[in-house]
């Protein structure tokens, strides 16, 4: 199974959601009864999976860690250029609008 870009066991998958609680534990769950060849994450899924695995996680799970980890601090970045952009965007938009 691919879990967020990870590759898994569905042993393993079970080991994860065995971590955590709640409707993520419950996706898992159901991504391994139903033989599911690829879980999606969003990325507070993501970041509840690395704070659970910052613990102590088992050695199966530590890719899967490092991927997750990587993961997020791209999307972080790609906010941060992102609202970088639009306020630049709305600086040239001021400075275009005639003066009152």
């Amino acid at each position: 199974m691919i879990v967020g870009g990870a590759t898994l066991r569905p042993d393993n998958v079970r080991l994860l959601a065995a971590m955590l609680d709640g409707e993520l534990a419950a996706k898992l769950e159901r991504a391994v009864m139903h033989e599911n060849s690829i879980v999606a994450l969003t990325l507070a899924d993501r970041e509840t999976i690395v704070a659970a695995l910052e613990e102590e996680a088992p050695t199966a799970l530590l890719e899967l860690h490092s991927v997750l980890v990587k993961q997020i601090a791209q999307q972080r970045r790609k906010e941060a250029q992102e609202a970088q952009t639009r306020r630049n965007q709305e600086r040239a938009q001021r400075r275009r609008e005639p003066g009152d």
